[in-house]
């Protein structure tokens, strides 16, 4: 177990919390790896198992553990993803700071340039992910669920190739939020965009062509935006907000 210091501060479990948020990212805690018991922490820390349990939420909460019930339970590292940006994303979008017009802007800016990193830096693996992504978009989908998520596939590979995590973190929740403007909303299949804004965009990439994949992003986002304004009203009107 790492050194812990024991606990003397008015704000306790904020203190613990801190001290396992940074154990975690020092790598002595790995993702998957049980923490420490309740018996265990209270005793590093000196203090309540009351206040360890409200730490151990406040680590749960923003996602650096998940606590599990039963005779295996326990606070277990999880592995930090984007998932709590899309959360953070979506409130505000629900909350009114955001709007669908701004989201397609930020896409129109980072996309193009995702698209000319992921032809920057192709590898075979890349390629034959990028082509089985824009393969299943021509699979016939019963559930628009499906549907929805093989459309957006080709993005989501784009994004993970391109070689820049920090561009990845900005554009996971923005292709998140709007999967869920899609999925909540549900229109008709063609209102989204041509199937073969997709093919032009990958054939760029496949062929080295950072300029022309830059170009048919911009392309495809802008159709796209178009699309999307027009789903707003009737996104926040199903969720029960105007």
């Amino acid at each position: 177990m790492p050194d812990f210091e024991p606990v003397k501060t008015l704000r306790i479990s904020e203190n613990i919390s801190t001290q396992l948020k940074n154990a975690i990212l020092k790598g002595d805690f790995k993702p998957g790896q049980k923490l420490p018991s309740e018996r265990q922490l209270t005793e590093a820390f000196q203090a309540s198992r009351v206040v360890v349990r409200e730490a151990l939420r406040t680590l749960e909460l923003s996602g650096f553990v998940r606590i599990r019930q039963g005779p295996r339970g326990g606070a277990y590292v999880q592995r930090l993803g984007y998932e709590r940006l899309t959360e953070y994303y979506t409130d505000l979008f629900l909350s009114g700071a955001l709007s669908v017009g701004e989201l397609v802007e930020a896409r129109v800016h980072l996309e193009p340039e995702i698209a000319r990193l992921a032809a920057q830096n192709l590898t075979p693996e890349a390629a034959a992910r990028l082509k089985q992504a824009l393969s299943r978009e021509q699979i016939p989908a019963m559930k628009h669920a499906d549907w929805v998520h093989r459309n957006m596939a080709t993005d989501y590979v784009l994004m993970e190739i391109c070689g820049n995590r920090l561009f990845q973190a900005m554009l996971d929740p923005l292709l998140r939020l709007t999967q869920e403007i899609i999925l909540v909303v549900k229109p008709r299949r063609t209102v989204i965009h041509d199937p073969h804004e997709h093919e032009a965009i990958v054939d760029a990439v496949l062929a080295g062509d950072g300029r022309r994949a830059a170009r048919a992003m911009r392309d495809h986002i802008e159709n796209v935006g178009r699309s999307l304004t027009g789903l707003e009203k009737a996104y926040r009107r199903q969720k029960g907000l105007g």
